[in-house]
């Protein structure tokens, strides 16, 4: 990954660059290295960092800052957003940084080189009361400032091809497949659930959010899970899609945790408005759970094992297994912690539940629903055009 590091030795300088929140790049030269940077690497990587080294020449001491660079297209205006204390020193930690003076007077502009790839999601147990999925280098100041970060990052775990044919198809990498068939595989996967159509996808169509949920559910559930079990197995509903237009009934998924003995059902509900998710999302939970352990018990032989993605193993669940109810809620009327928290424990219906299930819920307050569609949609053209170049 690479980083942009400015060297001052200007006190006004480092104060303005330091700045909390979102704000312009002033300076004719800071903006033409800055637009040079963006250019060269903003299609190759999602994380921009700027970081400041600031030498104070009296003290003798170096101290620096972090932000990452935003492109505000309809201003066409470079922006920097303070990042997060925490990012900042991992930031300065790979790239070596330790308050030794690295200033150059023969380059005031670097541009260096962290090993390895970009973290694109991490857990953060705030609590035990809502458990949330996080972006690892975002803050939430850059998200409401240029929402299509976001969006843009939830497209790409969405059409990633791995992920595809890992979820949504009945895809097994212990086959020796060529890369033609790999590709075709993708294509196909991606027309049975209906994010990808020749006449383009019907973004009104409320499968297809349901279908954006629950894909988004398993990926990320699929990976939160997978610190603290060593044998996983994951029920993908989506692999039975037969047509984009149809839904496919039950429970949204299943994932089971077998050193653990847990197991959890899947809904995913995807609404602009956060109760109407969670009441939407315990009628399913309730419906489904009547006829849940018979339709366990009739494809068991098709869980796949997450860590190797095996199918049809027979895995024996154990009768006294814990059962926990997990929901997948996206919606954009919020984006606090505190205010989510509260409408989750206001909910009276989730109250109900909690009186006899064990209740985990996950939230992805996407921002702008209709906005996230429609980029949704430019995607899928893209991806369209690109497969049947």
């Amino acid at each position: 990954m690479k980083v942009l590091m400015h060297f001052t030795t200007s006190h006004s300088v480092f104060r303005l660059l330091s700045r909390a929140g979102t704000n312009p790049f002033t300076h004719t030269e800071r903006i033409k290295k800055v637009s040079d940077f963006y250019n060269r690497f903003h299609r190759s990587q999602r994380h921009l960092y700027f970081i400041v080294s600031f030498f104070d020449l009296r003290a003798g001491t170096t101290s620096y800052s972090a932000s990452n660079i935003l492109f505000d297209e309809k201003t066409n205006i470079f922006k920097y957003s303070k990042v997060s204390l925490s990012t900042k020193n991992l930031i300065c930690n790979e790239l070596g940084l330790n308050g030794s003076n690295t200033y150059d007077n023969e380059s005031f502009y670097r541009t260096l080189t962290i090993e390895g790839s970009e973290t694109e999601f991490e857990n953060n147990k705030k609590d035990s009361d809502l458990n949330k999925i996080k972006m690892k280098f975002f803050t939430w100041d850059e998200l409401l400032d240029c929402k299509n970060i976001l969006f843009e990052e939830i497209n790409e775990k969405i059409f990633n091809k791995e992920n595809i044919l890992k979820i949504a198809s009945t895809y097994s990498p212990s086959l020796n497949c060529t890369e033609d068939l790999m590709q075709k595989k993708y294509f196909d996967a991606l027309k049975s659930i209906g994010f990808i159509s020749k006449n383009g996808v019907n973004t009104s169509h409320t499968t297809l959010h349901g279908d954006i949920g629950e894909f988004l559910m398993h990926t990320m559930l699929s990976q939160f899970l997978s610190e603290n079990s060593s044998e996983k197995y994951i029920y993908p509903k989506l692999v039975f899609k037969t047509s984009p237009k149809m839904p496919v009934y039950g429970n949204d998924g299943t994932i089971y945790l077998k050193d653990k003995n847990e197991i959890y059902y899947l809904e995913a509900k995807f609404y602009s408005n956060l109760n109407t998710a969670i009441n939407k999302a315990v009628d399913s939970l309730s419906e489904h759970n009547e006829v849940t352990q018979e339709e366990l018990n009739h494809r068991i032989e098709l869980f796949r094992n997450i860590k190797t993605d095996n199918l049809n193993e027979v895995i024996e669940i154990d009768e006294n297994v814990s059962e926990n109810l997990v929901l997948f809620l996206i919606f954009d009327n919020y984006n606090e912690y505190d205010d989510i928290l509260n409408v989750i424990k206001d909910n009276s219906k989730l109250n109900d539940l909690k009186a006899n299930f064990n209740i985990v819920v996950f939230v992805l307050p996407i921002l702008h629903k209709n906005d996230y569609l429609k980029l949704f949609n430019e995607k899928s053209k893209s991806v369209w055009d690109n497969l049947n170049a």
